[in-house]
């Protein structure tokens, strides 16, 4: 076994300068990627940071709008910039510009002119079956308030009544068709004020009207447009008085206004317009000493401001310094016996690309992103995701440690503001725990609404210490909460893509691999049924054990499932397979023998390769034999030649580098030899396993393992109490003496 060793290296800050620029034992290529980390944060620093060229630049110069400026100001550099407040006139009248927008209802249109089409039928009807003044008395009692009796009187005094109610259907149809407009009374304020739009389908093809508001075909205006329609027919004028009031009668609205449709127009005319540049020749004075300063001389300062700023080396320097120590911690920190797992270099990349990104996403939030008490920095930076997302492809310890740099990185952006490093660092931690718990893809879907309240909480405790105003603080928690859902999401999204690039073990990926309806496991299952009882076995047995040591359980089981992938291709050979038949070793050479039980470890370690299986679960398969010797065909072969070596008798492979290996190879050794035991008991079970283990540890088969004695005798005992409850109906329990009476 591999004894612990404990030093206090070098001091913090040479190991600083030896990580960045000299030697280490960080290797030459990852210190080029740190170097090049380095060096890209430094340019996002140098550009987006304050006083960079493109930060928000120097303070306005202490003038005031309405006082008098006490010196003059001249510009440096030809300048070319929006003025705000001109740009803004000119959208507020092109606002005033566009009409409201009416469209024309067919269905409305239809049913006002079939209401119509009803009472000729029913006056051709009446005028046939009633005669006199009950004519009069039954039109009112049918349509009651449709016509006054004036009204009545005068459509049933005419020659042929029916003829002026078609009169009147044309002209209501000519009415409807152009539209008959239902103003509301409030809503069109934004809209120009002397031209409305109105749109109907004709022939197939949508058309556009305008027409003045005080000339608009409004319900009040129906009857004198229908007066001007019927006189332009020449109708007598007795019937064309009757056929108004009946145009009248049953006219109505049927274009109302379209709130959607105006809104769309007035985006689309608004987005048209071109914003007012101002230009500023060098030389010119921005602000004249002894005059009143306006709006527009601050306009001109403003981007004069921006177009100049001085390159700031003090800041550029201080943010060197704070980069340059959070890579020398995050380094310190991925060691591995700080962060529990072993960095490989696509791993590194995608640490320092996540807390990069991190860095560069402070900068542009705070150079682009308008924040206050209402948007606080932290509402719009995904930290819960880079500390999820590291959390599940390193390891949750490692990530607590990522959280904390990045949290330093990000807060540097913000002036070191205490209210975003704590929102940041409590948003980085619960997205840690958050995925500390989850199972499986969905559990990170419930993880992140726990966060988004945890981020929500957060935020309203720090705004209510701040002194925030109630309104602001609901609004802050609101985009912390959605900040917090959104990163789970996003991590959910992106976790599968990073999963492959690095071939990571992930608990996520580890539980769909230790479904034993995976194509391969049910081949084996087919192929070799006994070597997939063992495996199964030895799988709950290295789960348990690890889980026990605190060791990773997920890892040991996926590995013992697949350790003996490799006897798939010659199944008959190995002795779980053979069902009580003949042994196939005893009719051919030991030599030959060894060579077909070795080969399971290489054509197993294949397999998994092409597979695609993590890294740790194609090292399980490779070490669970290590280098030991198969002392059955050694004693066979020295029988018949005492001359056989012992290294050619052996298994071809290293000792167990991790704890999860070594535990697999325990646990596939104990299951074998389980088997062998008649009449098994408790003491035999504990002698076996206790002597199996302390057999590889003198054989050097758990040097390399990082397994202390006390982790061996919670293995021993593990192995012993499931083995127990596998043999239970043939263990022989010690019998037990009666009280004597």
């Amino acid at each position: 076994m591999k004894p612990k060793t404990e030093g206090r290296g070098p001091a913090f800050g040479a190991r600083l300068v030896a990580i960045l620029f000299g030697s280490s034992k960080v290797g030459r290529v990852d210190r080029y990627i740190l170097v090049g980390a380095f060096a890209a944060s430094m340019a996002v620093a140098a550009l987006l940071g304050p006083g960079g060229p493109l930060s928000e630049g120097a303070v306005v110069s202490d003038f005031e709008v309405g006082k008098v400026a006490e010196r003059d100001v001249i510009a440096v550099r030809d300048l070319v910039y929006v003025d705000e407040a001109a740009t803004e006139i000119r959208l507020d009248a092109e606002r005033r510009l566009v009409p409201a927008v009416f469209v024309v209802d067919e269905e409305a249109s239809k049913e006002l002119s079939l209401e119509l089409a009803r009472f000729r039928s029913y006056l051709v009807e009446l005028l046939a079956r009633e005669a006199g003044e009950t004519r009069a008395l039954a039109l009112q009692r049918d349509w009651p308030g449709v016509f006054g009796k004036e009204a009545v009187a005068s459509l049933l005094a005419l020659p042929d009544p029916p003829a002026a109610v078609d009169a009147a259907a044309l002209v209501l149809s000519e009415l409807l068709s152009r539209g008959i407009l239902e103003v509301p009374d409030a809503g069109l304020e934004d809209y120009n004020p002397d031209v409305y739009e109105i749109r109907r389908w004709r022939e197939g093809r949508l058309a556009y009207e305008r027409v003045p508001v005080d000339r608009a075909p409004v319900l009040r205006r129906v009857p004198s447009l229908a007066d001007e329609a019927l006189r332009a027919r020449a109708l007598p004028i007795g019937r064309r008085e009757v056929a108004a009031v009946i145009v009248a009668s049953f006219a109505g609205p049927n274009a109302p206004f379209d709130a959607e449709q105006s809104s769309r127009r007035m985006e689309a005319s608004l987005a048209k317009v071109e914003p007012v540049v101002r230009r500023v020749e060098r030389g010119d004075y921005l602000v004249r000493r002894g005059f009143v300063v306006t709006e527009a001389d601050i306009e001109r300062l403003r981007a004069a401001r921006d177009s100049g700023r001085r390159f700031d080396f003090g800041r550029v320097l201080g943010a060197a310094l704070v980069i340059a120590f959070a890579l020398a911690i995050g380094t310190r920190a991925a060691a591995p016996a700080l962060s529990g797992v072993a960095f490989s270099r696509q791993t590194l990349l995608v640490t320092l690309s996540l807390a990069f990104f991190m860095f560069a996403a402070a900068q542009l939030v705070r150079r682009f992103v308008p924040t206050g008490p209402g948007l606080p920095p932290s509402a719009f930076l995904p930290a819960a995701f880079a500390a999820i997302v590291v959390s599940l492809l390193v390891s949750a310890r490692f990530a607590t440690s990522f959280a904390v740099v990045t949290t330093l990185l990000v807060s540097t952006a913000f002036g070191l503001d205490p209210r975003t490093i704590v929102t940041v660092l409590v948003g980085s931690l619960a997205g840690v725990f958050a995925a500390r718990d989850a199972d499986n893809r969905i559990d990170l879907v419930r993880a992140g609404a726990v966060l988004a309240l945890i981020q929500a909480g957060a935020s309203v405790a720090v705004d209510l210490v701040s002194g925030v105003e109630a309104g602001t603080l609901l609004q802050a928690a609101v985009w912390s909460g959605l900040n917090g859902f959104f990163c789970a999401i996003l991590a959910i999204g992106l976790l599968p893509l990073l999963e492959q690039a690095l071939n990571a073990p992930t608990r996520f990926r580890l539980m769909e691999l230790s479904d034993l309806n995976a194509p391969p496991l049910k081949r084996l299952l087919t192929v070799a049924p006994g070597t997939y009882a063992h495996s199964v076995t030895v799988a709950h047995l290295a789960e348990t054990a690890c889980r026990e040591i605190g060791a990773n359980p997920l890892i040991a089981r996926v590995g013992a499932y697949y350790h003996d992938i490799g006897k798939i291709d010659q199944p008959e050979y190995f002795i779980e397979n053979q069902a009580g038949g003949r042994n196939k070793h005893d009719d051919i050479n030991p030599r030959l023998s060894v060579t077909v039980i070795r080969s399971h470890v290489k054509l197993g370690v294949e397999r998994a390769r092409a597979l695609g299986l993590p890294r740790e679960v194609v090292d399980i398969v490779a070490q669970h034999h290590g280098n030991a010797l198969i002392p059955w065909f050694f004693d066979k072969a020295q029988k018949k030649d005492a001359s056989a070596l012992p290294e050619d008798y052996s298994y071809p492979g290293q000792p167990p580098a991790s704890r999860e290996a070594a535990v697999v190879m325990l646990a596939d050794a104990v299951e074998a030899a389980s088997r062998t035991l008649k009449k098994p008991s408790i003491g035999k079970l504990e002698d076996l396993v206790r002597n199996l283990a302390m057999e590889r540890v003198r054989d050097g088969q758990l040097s390399r393992a990082d397994l202390t004695f006390r982790d061996l005798e919670t293995i021993v005992a593990s192995f012993v109490r499931i083995l127990a409850g596998h043999f239970h109906s043939r263990i022989e329990y010690p019998k037990v003496r009666e009280n004597a009476r």
